[in-house]
């Protein structure tokens, strides 16, 4: 069993770090006073990067997001692009907080269109919401033709 010796560095307080130490010295990482120039570089390298900005290609067909099939759609495509590595985890995490609130957003026009639908309806009724003895259609009765068989009286 192969044993790993913890990082010499004190901190403030006497509180030893509990990093392992580096193969061949008793410092980590972190405190080991000959990578000083290396933790910089990589602290520098480090804050580049987040700082780049980025942005999709301008060339992106632009997506008509109306429907909620449409918006999975373009979630389904984003979580795919992240998968392959196409698209920068903060991007995806913009469309993602963005499709939420799209998709909020259309539910409450869809709720609003069905009351402004059933608000027309009830304050309009139509013939067809009359019910059957309601009804002001007319009809006239036909004189019994003796020679109609479906008319004739079998009790005569």
């Amino acid at each position: 069993m192969k044993s790993t010796k913890c990082c010499t560095y004190e901190g403030e307080g006497g509180r030893q770090c509990k990093a392992n130490a580096r193969t061949g010295t008793k410092f980590c990482f972190f405190h080991d006073p000959a990578l000083y120039e290396e933790r910089a570089a990589a602290r520098q390298a480090g804050g580049i990067a987040r700082s780049r900005k980025i942005v999709l290609p301008t060339n992106l067909p632009v997506k008509q997001l109306q429907t909620v099939a449409e918006v999975v759609e373009l979630l389904g495509e984003t979580i795919n692009q992240v998968r392959r590595g196409e698209l920068d985890l903060r991007v995806s995490n913009a469309i993602g907080y963005l499709s939420g609130i799209l998709l909020s957003a259309i539910e409450k026009s869809s709720f609003e269109e069905r009351l402004a639908a059933l608000e027309t309806a009830v304050a309009t009724p139509s013939q067809s919401t009359k019910l059957p003895f309601e009804q002001d259609d007319s009809f006239d009765f036909a004189e019994q033709n003796p020679a109609d068989p479906l008319c004739s009286n079998k009790n005569d």
